[in-house]
């Protein structure tokens, strides 16, 4: 962790935690000031220069302490993401560990999915589902998962109901506005080439780049004011198996996007 040697090599393995630690480190060492999703969302006045850490926990919440204990040896205080789709994925114990970090934990729905379109369950569901985040900790923001395999877009919720009659102040991607520089992970890389519902709604985004070492350099140049940097924990390793084994079913996930995306298109 903190401490040890951070040095970038051009044959280092990309997607692992040393590597996270690399992006950590730059951009404590940068003086980006790390605010929640939700501070961004009350903020009267941003600060010049700041940076939104999120983590969307789709299959591995365990993962979750892993970058949480990073971030907390690097100043950054992130948002992190929780389904409630079974008790594998909601995890008290986890949610609690992560949130004494210091972290911002919110709600990762997907209820119009699991109700197959039905928008009079999928606002139940999501307000039983929010009660029992909020028996946990105080929840102010939530983000849609994007369930690229479902016909069904989870942010359409929000086109017939309004969130914040449930006391939340914004959605991870509908309240964002257009002067953030939002970058993911989807797909192993950082260029939406892989990306169906992981972007921002109606917004173009200026940076493209391939790899960590590339963000790196960018948080570096010190040209960007902003960073909205999204993460999937479970994508990051902490050793050769695990490299191995993410590696391969993100190769497997994005030729099952390609294809999904021809035959929609």
């Amino acid at each position: 962790m903190k401490g040890s040697v951070l040095v970038i090599k051009d044959h280092d393995f990309d997607f692992t935690m040393d590597k996270f630690e690399q992006l950590c480190f730059s951009l404590e060492e940068n003086n980006y000031l790390p605010i929640t999703l939700a501070e961004y969302m009350t903020a009267d006045i941003l600060p010049e220069k700041y940076m939104m850490m999120r983590h969307d926990i789709d299959r591995n919440p365990s993962k979750a302490l892993e970058t949480a204990r990073i971030e907390q040896d690097y100043n950054i205080k992130a948002t992190y993401y929780f389904r409630a789709i079974n008790d594998k994925l909601f995890c008290p114990e986890i949610i609690n560990k992560v949130k004494k970090m210091g972290h911002e934990i919110g709600y990762h729905y997907e209820v119009l999915n699991e109700c197959k379109g039905n928008y009079e369950e999928a606002i139940k569901l999501f307000e039983s589902n929010l009660k029992r985040f909020k028996d946990l900790c105080d929840v102010k923001t939530v983000c849609m998962h994007g369930q690229p395999l479902s016909k069904y877009d989870n942010r359409d919720l929000w086109k017939k109901y309004d969130y914040r009659d449930f006391g939340i102040l914004g959605e991870a991607y509908l309240s964002i506005g257009d002067s953030v520089n939002y970058l993911c992970d989807t797909g192993r890389n950082w260029n939406f080439d892989h990306c169906i519902r992981d972007f921002i709604p109606n917004k173009k985004e200026n940076i493209r780049i391939n790899s960590t070492n590339d963000l790196i350099q960018l948080i570096e140049g010190g040209k960007t004011n902003n960073f909205y940097i999204l993460t999937h924990p479970e994508r990051w390793s902490s050793n050769g198996f695990e490299w191995l084994l993410f590696y391969s079913k993100d190769m497997v996930f994005n030729l099952g996007k390609e294809f999904l995306r021809m035959t929609r298109s």
